[in-house]
C-alpha cells in the first residue's frame, strides 16, 4: 500500500516537470504580461495589445519560423513579417481585427489565443492561413484585451491546413 501511494506521488511530480519542461508554463507565463512591460516576443511566441504594430524579422527552419526579433524598420522584406492588432469601427459597431503581412513565398500559418475582458482566461481561436506576399485579417467583435500568436509556419499551397 504504502509502494502504491509512493507511485502515484512519483507520477504526480513527473507530470508536473514535464509540464514545466513544455511550452505550458512558458504560455502561462507570456498569458500573465502586463503591456506595461513592452515585451512582445517569447520564443516562439508574440503577444499584442490592441494598438500595437511590430516588425519581426524570424529565421526559417524547415517550415517553422524561429528565433523572432522585433526590429523598427524593415531591412530585410523577405523575411520580415508585419503584425498590427487594433480596435476600431468596423460598419455600426466594434471589432478587434489583427492585420498579418506574409513576405515569405510560401503560406503562412499560425496559431493564436484570445483574451477579452471581463474572462481573464486565453481562448484557442481559429485563424486562416496567409497566403504568400500578401496580407490576411482576423477579425473579433467586440474588444480584445491582447492576442498571442505562435507555432509559425510555412506550407506549400497545396498542403495548408486550418487548424
Amino acid at each position: 500500500m504504502i509502494i502504491k501511494k509512493m507511485k502515484t506521488k512519483l507520477i504526480i511530480i513527473q507530470i508536473a516537470l514535464f509540464l514545466i519542461a513544455t511550452n505550458t508554463v512558458k504560455s502561462q507565463f507570456i498569458e500573465d504580461v502586463k503591456k506595461e512591460e513592452n515585451k512582445f516576443i517569447y520564443s516562439d511566441a508574440i503577444k499584442l495589445f490592441p494598438g500595437d504594430s511590430l516588425l519581426i524579422e524570424a529565421k526559417i527552419n524547415g517550415d517553422k519560423l524561429t528565433e523572432f526579433v522585433k526590429v523598427d524598420a524593415i531591412a530585410d522584406s523577405s523575411k520580415t513579417i508585419t503584425l498590427k492588432f487594433t480596435y476600431e469601427d468596423f460598419g455600426s459597431s466594434k471589432a478587434s481585427l489583427l492585420k498579418v503581412v506574409n513576405p515569405f513565398s510560401k503560406t503562412l500559418q499560425y496559431k493564436a489565443k484570445i483574451r477579452s475582458a471581463p474572462w481573464k482566461i486565453y481562448s484557442q481561436t481559429s485563424i486562416m492561413p496567409v497566403l504568400s506576399k500578401i496580407f490576411g485579417i482576423e477579425m473579433w467583435p467586440g474588444k480584445l484585451e491582447s492576442i498571442i500568436v505562435y507555432d509559425f509556419t510555412l506550407k506549400e499551397s497545396g498542403s495548408i491546413t486550418n487548424d
